[in-house]
């Protein structure tokens, strides 16, 4: 094999293991909201539980993405391990949304921001995007991490032979 050929199959390598980190993180984050059955909106619950639900909804979400979000200087995922159903499609697609518009960034299109005056007081009115999801969107969430993390075992056992070095 060619030292070039070496270096990219090593580079494969280390993104997929990398990306399975994620995944495995982002899997921790869906069990434990599932376990403390944290899908709840901010005026059931008290302030401090929905800032730990929040806290990992925005854990879960991050780490889910960081294998889909292209980085300057870094190879993209490898799109053929992306086999997913119409619904897989679908919850992928929204989680990279909800990333790019709620959990890294403040998107202003996702919230509804009012200034307000009454009595000569100001404030503002801010509706928030929600930062749950039900226990079957996490299940789901658990499903779409497990296919992939599969698709991506099974190319690094392909790969991991061609870089290997002997300890």
């Amino acid at each position: 094999m060619s030292a070039p050929q070496k270096n990219n199959n090593l580079t494969t390598y280390q993104l997929l293991h990398v990306a399975q980190q994620d995944l495995s993180q982002a899997a921790f984050f869906a069990d434990h909201l599932r376990l403390n059955r944290w899908s709840a909106e901010p005026w059931e619950v008290n302030w401090k539980q929905y800032l730990h639900q929040c806290a990992y909804m925005t854990a879960m979400v991050t780490a889910y993405c960081r294998p889909f979000t292209i980085a300057r200087g870094f190879p993209k995922f490898p799109s053929r391990l992306l086999k997913l159903d119409n619904e897989q499609r679908e919850l992928h697609e929204r989680l990279l949304a909800l990333r790019n518009e709620v959990y890294a960034h403040s998107d202003i299109k996702s919230r509804k921001v009012r200034p307000m005056s009454r009595n000569g007081s100001r404030t503002t009115v801010e509706v928030l995007p929600p930062m749950r999801m039900s226990e079957e969107e996490l299940m789901a969430v658990r499903i779409l991490i497990t296919h992939i993390s599969q698709a991506i075992q099974e190319r690094m056992s392909v790969v991991r032979p061609l870089v290997s070095e002997p300890l």
